[in-house]
């Protein structure tokens, strides 16, 4: 039950504590009996990590019977208590619908907004692209800019990412291809799909200088491995024709089956039609002009690169 556990700064009273960690320990030895009843004491008495755990034990049905609306009850509770988590978790609700909650953006803001107040870092990242897409709010750039800024500065790779994207386009601030690069790089260095397929797409068109295949596959393979699934379709190019890897047309097919059979599982998994059709033409052509043996071998490959690195 990982996803139970949750960090959590809040400021506890000595016997408070003293409780939340009993109802911690059950829940960490499997013993979900005392820890839910542990967590729905300390809850009852207003310690708002533990409303956060039995909203939490409801939603998965652990010991309990599952209810969408109790486990947003309690939440809900913890939220309007003041409590950034679950602020954070109500604002998702309503973003998305999630159990018994009805999809509102205005209210997914408001939530947002409060967690984001608090220094929740992903509320602040959210609130930023509510501003700069107008989600639930009105648009507004340099409001999307303060919040991409701090949450970029607390180390956030998808608002450092947004924010290079802004310096780069000059949208809603005064177009600067150094800072833009600044942020890229350290959106980069988090791992960021999209910056680190950013970077392969700047090696691989030559842009401030000569192409560099090498740096391009490598940069690919990265932002692959990071999420992003348009990468195996250039991967799959490069191990065909020998850019920046040694020419290898059963690597070649091996990615197209990965960037074809995995993408759905990936943060950045949603391929566009034509990338989808360009796979999908390469693995024919690929499995026509290879042997069986060989596609034998693509497999193989493909079910040791996904145990390394998927699971």
């Amino acid at each position: 039950m990982k996803k139970l556990f949750i960090i959590l700064s809040l400021a506890i009273t000595a016997p408070a504590l003293a409780d939340i960690e009993t109802a911690h320990k059950a829940n960490d030895e499997g013993d979900y009996r005392l820890a839910f009843g542990e967590y729905l004491n300390e809850a009852k008495a207003g310690n708002t990590e533990a409303m956060i755990m039995v909203g939490l034990y409801y939603a998965d049905g652990l010991y309990v019977e599952r209810s969408d609306e109790k486990a947003n009850e309690w939440m809900l509770k913890a939220a309007e208590a003041g409590d950034a988590i679950a602020q954070r978790n109500i604002a998702i609700g309503y973003k998305f619908g999630i159990g018994n909650l009805t999809r509102d953006e205005e209210k997914a803001f408001e939530w947002f907004l409060a967690a984001a107040e608090q220094n929740e870092l992903d509320s602040q990242f959210e609130l930023a692209s509510a501003y700069h897409y107008g989600i639930g709010t009105t648009t507004n750039l340099p409001e999307a800019r303060l919040w991409y800024m701090k949450a970029a500065e607390a180390g956030d790779g998808r608002a450092q990412y947004n924010l290079a994207s802004m310096y780069a386009n000059g949208d809603g601030v005064e177009k600067d291809e150094t800072v833009a690069s600044l942020w890229l790089e350290r959106a980069a260095e988090q791992n960021n799909h999209e910056a680190l397929f950013t970077k392969a797409l700047m090696a691989h068109n030559g842009e401030g200088g000569t192409k560099d295949f090498n740096v391009a596959a490598d940069y690919f393979e990265r932002a692959f491995i990071a999420g992003k699934a348009e990468a195996a379709a250039y991967l799959a190019e490069y191990a065909y024709v020998g850019n920046g890897m040694p020419k290898d047309e059963v690597g070649a097919l091996m990615w197209v089956k990965l960037g074809t059979d995995i993408t759905s599982t990936m943060p950045g998994g949603e391929l566009s039609p034509q990338t989808m059709d360009r796979l999908e033409q390469n693995r024919a052509f690929l499995e026509d002009e290879l042997t069986n043996g060989q596609q034998l071998d693509a497999q193989r490959r493909f079910d040791a690169f996904f145990e390394e690195h998927f699971q």
